[in-house]
This record gives C-alpha cells, sequence and structure tokens, in this order.
C-alpha cells in the first residue's frame, strides 16, 4: 500500500491568541506546555512518523526558515521544506506542495495537517484505513463529533455512508462558523461534526479539482514551482508567479464544491487552541477550576485562567475570566468571548501598532543586555560565556536574535516565554530558542546565579567550539 507524505501547513498568526501569539513569533513554533514539552509545529511533525508515512512536507513563510530548521534539527527529522515567499492561504500552499511531489511520485498521497493543533488518541489508524478511497480519486475530510457548541468551528453535516468504502460518509453540506444558536442546532442534530482541518487525497486529484475550480491559481502555482529555487534549507517558490495567485482556503475553493469530497469521522481528544478558552480546556485546572501559570496568586476566584510571564499578577472575587500578562501588553477578556481577541490584533496592526508584530520583553541587541551584576567568563567569535546574579524578585530578560543555553549556578528562578513556565533549580539547564523572547524571574528569597553560553546564530554554526565546551563543563 502506498505510503502517505505528511503535509505540515505552518501558515497563520494565531491572532485569536494575542498577546501570546505575534506574527514573528506565531503559537505552532511555541511550546505546547512547560520547557521540556515540544513545539506545537513539532508534535504535528512526530504525530505521523514511522510506518506508513513518508518523511514530512513543511510549508510555511520564508521569514520563519530558520526556526523550522532548528526545530526539526531538535526532533532529527528529515523534511522536505518548502518555502512561500508570501501567504496566500492554504489553497496555494497545499497546491504548491502537490506539484512539487507529483513531480517525483505520480502517485503521491497527502495528509494536510495543521501545525498548531492538540490532538490525544489513535488518529493514524482512521489515517491509513483512508488511503485506498484516496487512490480512488476521494478527498477526505476528517471530521470531530463536537463536545459543545463552537462559534468559532466550521462544521460538516453526515450525508450517509459510502457503500463501496467502509467507514467513509458521504457529505452534505459544510457550515462555517455558525451564531451560537446554528451552532447548537447542529450539535444536538448528531449528525454534524467539527471540521477538524485534516484532509487526505492523491496529489493529483487536488490538482485536477483545483483547475477545474481555479486554473489560473493552478496554472500560477505550478509556475511558482517550475522555476522555484532550491536553498540548502528547502525549496523557494518563484514569488513572481506566487504572488499572483488568489488567497483562498482549500475549503472554499475545492472542499464546498466538489462532487469528490468524503467525511471520515474521528475518534480522539481534538483541539486547534484558536482561542483563550480553548487554552483554558486543554490546560490542567486546580480544584477551584483556575489554571494558573506564573506568579499568579487567585483568591475567591473560580473557573478562570491567570497567566503572568514575569511578575506577580493577583485576582480577587473574579469568576470565568482569562488574564493573559505578558511584559508588554496585558489581556483581560471573559470565558465565551474570546474569538474576538483578534479583533485586537487587528486594531493594533491597523494602527502599525509593534504589539502586532513581535513581542517587547527583549530588545534585538548583539548581546545579552544582562540587567544585574555580571561577570564575563569567555569570549570567543560567536561565543561568550558570562555569569549573571539575579537578585530575589528580580527579573533578567534574554535578548532575540542568539541561541542561549542556561545553567542555574546556585538557587531558583522561573523561566517564562510566551507560551510555557518552567521553575529551575541549581544544576539544570535549558536552551532557549534564537526566535523566543524569554524572562528568567527570582521568585524566591535569596540571590541566584546562573551561567549563560551565548551563541549568536548570524555568526556561527550551533556546534558550540570545543574551549566552549569546556568552560561550560566546569559548571556542570
Amino acid at each position: 500500500m502506498t505510503n502517505i507524505y505528511p503535509l505540515i501547513i505552518c501558515g497563520g498568526n494565531g491572532t485569536r491568541l494575542w498577546p501570546v501569539s505575534r506574527t514573528q513569533s506565531p503559537k505552532q513554533f511555541q511550546k505546547v506546555g512547560e520547557a521540556e514539552s515540544l513545539t506545537f509545529f513539532q508534535s504535528a511533525v512526530e504525530r505521523h512518523r514511522g510506518q506508513g508515512y513518508q518523511p514530512p512536507v513543511v510549508v510555511s513563510a520564508i521569514r520563519h526558515r530558520e526556526t523550522i530548521a532548528s526545530q526539526l534539527a531538535e526532533i532529527n527529522c528529515t523534511a522536505d521544506v518548502i518555502h512561500e515567499p508570501m501567504g496566500r492561504n492554504t489553497g496555494p500552499a497545499v497546491l504548491a506542495a502537490a506539484f512539487h511531489l507529483i513531480a517525483r511520485n505520480p502517485d503521491a498521497l497527502m495528509v494536510v495537517i495543521p501545525a498548531d493543533h492538540v490532538i490525544e488518541g489513535d488518529l493514524n489508524s482512521t489515517i491509513m484505513a483512508m488511503r485506498l478511497p484516496a487512490m480512488a480519486g476521494q478527498i477526505i475530510t476528517f471530521g470531530i463529533k463536537p463536545r459543545y457548541a463552537e462559534t468559532g468551528f466550521g462544521y460538516i453535516t453526515d450525508g450517509g455512508p459510502f457503500i463501496e468504502f467502509p467507514g467513509l460518509r458521504k457529505v452534505d453540506r459544510f457550515v462555517e462558523k455558525p451564531p451560537s444558536r446554528k451552532a447548537r442546532l447542529l450539535v444536538e442534530s448528531n449528525v454534524a461534526y467539527w471540521a477538524s482541518g485534516i484532509s487526505m487525497f492523491a496529489a493529483r486529484t487536488i490538482i485536477e479539482e483545483y483547475r477545474k475550480f481555479d486554473k489560473p491559481t493552478a496554472d500560477l502555482v505550478e509556475q511558482a514551482v517550475i522555476h522555484g529555487t532550491m536553498a540548502s534549507d528547502g525549496f523557494e517558490l518563484n514569488p513572481e508567479f506566487f504572488g499572483q495567485t488568489v488567497a483562498g482556503p482549500t475549503e472554499s475553493v475545492v472542499f464546498e464544491r466538489t462532487s469528490r469530497i468524503s467525511m471520515a469521522p474521528l475518534d480522539v481528544n481534538w483541539s486547534d487552541v484558536g482561542s483563550w478558552t480553548a487554552m483554558y480546556g486543554i490546560s490542567k485546572s486546580n480544584d477551584q477550576g483556575n489554571v494558573l501559570q506564573g506568579d499568579v496568586i487567585a483568591v475567591e476566584t473560580t473557573n478562570s485562567m491567570v497567566r503572568s510571564t514575569s511578575r506577580l499578577v493577583t485576582v480577587v472575587g473574579l469568576k470565568d475570566v482569562i488574564v493573559i500578562d505578558t511584559p508588554d501588553a496585558l489581556l483581560v477578556t471573559r470565558v465565551g468571548h474570546c474569538q474576538s481577541v483578534k479583533k485586537v490584533a487587528e486594531y493594533l496592526k491597523a494602527g502599525k501598532r509593534v504589539e502586532a508584530e513581535k513581542h517587547l520583553a527583549a530588545a534585538p541587541a548583539a548581546s545579552v543586555p544582562l540587567k544585574k551584576p555580571s561577570d564575563e567568563l569567555f569570549r570567543s567569535a560567536g561565543f561568550e560565556i558570562k555569569t549573571a546574579r539575579i537578585s530575589a524578585g528580580t527579573s533578567l530578560d534574554l535578548a532575540l536574535g542568539q541561541h542561549r543555553e542556561v545553567l542555574i549556578a546556585s538557587g531558583e528562578v522561573i523561566m517564562s516565554t510566551a507560551l510555557s513556565f518552567s521553575l529551575l533549580h541549581t544544576g539544570q539547564r535549558i536552551d532557549v530558542d534564537p526566535d523566543t523572547a524569554a524572562t528568567l524571574y527570582n521568585a524566591s528569597q535569596s540571590e541566584a546565579e546562573v551561567v549563560l553560553l551565548i551563541q549568536n546564530q548570524t555568526e556561527v554554526s550551533k556546534k558550540p567550539e570545543p574551549e566552549t565546551a569546556q568552560v561550560v563543563a566546569l559548571y556542570a
């Protein structure tokens, strides 16, 4: 049976998760949980490795090329990376991957996987069972039985079984982000499914259907592939042709119009983590129903999520609220209103506010801006090793644009990023991605000392110089 190419789509800015997700550091490249956990992107790649799968194909904006290379290396994964010169939504991205694959494998099967979802359960058994209908020309979407009436999701209604393909269902209709009353009726009908964003088809099938419904875009994408260039870290689509394509999602361009559409139900726990309400839902809560992350005190507060990345945040007498505090922005909203958070990001972008684009917690300086007394232990081309002392109740910001390794020499500190928090004790060490703003906060009553190995990514490779490794070993 033909193996499947996982197509990991890394588009989108995750504006509904502002102020954590910004244009330059979107949700998919952040940690799912604590510092030792994988990122959303890495988790998506890992779910589809092994028997039945080919190495993954990754499509992402060219500005994220270094992040993708770094995160793939962390999980020892070789992937076929396609760099988009500009975002044109999922349709042209999927089509580019199809043209790229069919040139070397005319029978290629693709399963499209969003890079920023959380899935628990046996997803791959259902995918593997759908290879036969996909090879026969079906376009298969995967549906999730809804747990509640969510207005931010698309829905698929069941049109009955396919007799020739056991387990496959016909599609009656698509419903895109219905209002609350209609969402409730869909859930109560017992024939509606959440649209998971996962789909599967042969490369030739999606090309044929795209040519049927938007031939100019299909032709332009083909030319963008033909005239693209191979770089050391992936394939770059030709910007002249790709920039002329019509930006649109695969669902509205093809899925909702083709007669070859079908649906396979999935029995998994799934969340697209498309809002802070969804993030609250996948996080572990305490006995009061609260999810408290960072230096947070909650008094007489229930069923709420409160997150702080650097300073003390206190809430008193609240319920059903979401409070997200970052060094440069504070979000306060109610559970159930989180789908409107993207309006804030859109307002900031319209006003050309930098908070829409990047985090301001760390300045993009040439070296780490140590705010506490520090001593330089070692310096070479592209490397620095320093110690820093962090007084009780104070913090230290780490600059962007550098690979940083942090070793706790004494005491304990909280390391916070936009999407993770970790309590680090004496002797522990952690790597910090160059594209991740991070803060070390000393919440204890005594001074802490850290050792910082700082690597300028633009000057050297990621492999430490021998003398640097020797100096670090003194503190292990």
